[in-house]
């Protein structure tokens, strides 16, 4: 017997007319299973000592490597050593049969169960399994015969890209925008009347007004609200505090209305209010927070204190630390004095494109994001100023789903996927958001995920994921195991 044909893998050649070359066989080896289960390798098989005949004084060791693909890594099984006769009974009673290694005697009816196990790396994923068969005889060192490759694994779920599925922008509700700020208006001790002309009144009156202008002189904003909320000091009495925060900021709310209707404004009536704290301990708080002075975190807990009234609260800082309340009613005080104004507008609807334009060169927070809509549509779907755009209403509309789900494209489109994930996160339940989130986990490999969220998209109409759907499927359904040999 040629012994090079004992445990070599063969193969009958193809015919002429190229048809495929039957499996190769490992003689001996039969039922092989090599798989994955849960987190181990498993390699399962019977060898049958019956189809090995190497000869009395020769001896043939056959032994399974799981390698990675990439041959980054590897794993050496326990090898089976078919002996024969002569040689099988040498090992027995020398018992000097390799480590870990099965012994059998050739020719014989014995059958091995062989059973390997080994947890799973990520290496494995990708990998294959190889015999390697050696020879010896008692007078000569073994000699390698065959490497035969068995078993090829490919357990990594493969990257699907399928085509981004890009969303109009719908979002037309007004734009609401706010101008705030304060002004230190004065007025005369325990008095409510307004004095323009008192101290720095005049400047302070003006930082309203020239707000309002700004608002009131822009052609695509509408005022909606102004509201002017004043503030008075802790110290004093608390209803006499009422009294004249109340009184102080409606006279200047009275002011400013006379003054808007003056310059022709046109504001309707009820469009100017006002509001009144009459002690901003809030304010009082904030200032010690952000200052260092002494016994700074004890007058802290008082002011914080609302078990206590107001007046109770500012006697106990006044005589419980007067040095600092000295201090506070000299040089912080005078700034809790102040009127907060806010002025409320809704930016026009139905801007020609071309003014859209310029508005998004300039103001792009004034746009809503329809208008981002027909601003990108000036320009080639998946352009770079297509994607300029659209991003950018993403980022004046973190929350809008269907700026995110564009935003998410264009990331994926440019193989991003780390700047496609924050948005996947807000994309939403929709069935085009369910459809970019599977797109985006087919892109990393993760096809369970996508196919259970295309399958909640068709659930929901969404005719896109239909073929997205089948072609997971499909790749799924694929066996990660491919046997090269006879089993």
């Amino acid at each position: 017997m040629n012994m090079k044909r004992i445990f070599l893998a063969t193969a009958v050649a193809a015919t002429a007319l190229g048809a495929f070359a039957d499996m190769p066989k490992i003689d001996g080896v039969e039922r092989i299973t090599s798989t994955r289960v849960d987190s181990a390798f498993v390699l399962m098989m019977d060898i049958n000592a019956s189809a090995v005949k190497p000869g009395r004084d020769r001896e043939l060791l056959l032994t399974p490597v799981l390698r990675a693909a990439d041959g980054s890594d590897s794993i050496t099984l326990p090898g089976v050593l078919i002996a024969g006769r002569n040689r099988y009974f040498s090992h027995l009673r020398n018992n000097n049969i390799p480590a870990g290694d099965k012994m059998l005697r050739g020719g014989s009816q014995e059958v091995y169960n062989y059973r390997f196990s080994a947890p799973w790396q990520a290496w494995m994923d990708h990998s294959e399994v190889s015999f390697i068969t050696t020879s010896a005889t008692c007078c000569e060192a073994p000699q390698p015969v065959a490497t035969t490759p068995a078993v090829r694994h490919d357990y990594g779920q493969p990257r699907l890209e399928y085509p981004v599925m890009n969303v109009a922008l719908t979002g037309d509700s007004a734009i609401t925008v706010e101008a705030k700020g304060s002004a230190f208006v004065d007025f005369v001790v325990n008095r409510t009347e307004l004095k323009p002309d008192y101290r720095g009144n005049r400047a302070e009156i003006e930082k309203i007004l020239k707000s309002i202008d700004l608002v009131a002189n822009d052609p695509e904003a509408i005022i909606t609200n102004i509201t002017i909320k004043g503030y008075a000091s802790p110290e004093g009495p608390y209803a006499n505090n009422v009294r004249l925060a109340m009184g102080r900021t409606n006279t200047l709310k009275e002011y400013v209305q006379a003054e808007c209707e003056r310059r022709g404004y046109g504001l309707d009536a009820g469009v100017i209010g006002y509001d009144y704290e009459p002690e901003d301990w809030e304010g009082l708080i904030a200032w010690l927070e952000s200052h260092e002075i002494a016994n700074r975190d004890a007058i802290l807990a008082i002011a914080r204190d609302t078990s206590l009234e107001p007046d109770p609260r500012n006697t106990k800082i006044q005589t419980t630390y007067p040095e600092q309340y000295a201090f506070l009613l000299k040089e912080v005080y005078p700034a809790l004095r102040h009127s907060d104004y806010t002025i409320r507008y809704n930016i026009k609807t139905g801007i020609d494109v071309v003014r859209l334009k310029e508005m998004f060169e300039v103001t792009p927070e004034r746009l809503r994001p329809v208008d981002f809509y027909l601003v990108a549509r000036t320009y080639p779907e998946g352009s770079p100023e297509w994607q300029h755009v659209m991003l950018k209403a993403a980022d004046v509309y973190p929350y809008d789903e269907e700026a995110a789900i564009n935003a998410a494209n264009i990331y994926m489109s440019r193989g991003d996927l780390d700047g496609a994930r924050p948005f996947i996160d807000k994309v939403g339940q929709t069935p085009a958001g369910l459809f970019t989130k599977a797109n985006y986990a087919a892109r990393r490999g993760d096809l369970y995920q996508a196919e259970a969220l295309l399958q909640a998209s068709v659930n929901q109409g969404y005719e896109a994921a239909e073929a997205a759907l089948e072609e997971v499927r499909a790749i799924i359904a694929r066996d990660p195991v491919e046997y090269l040999i006879e089993r």
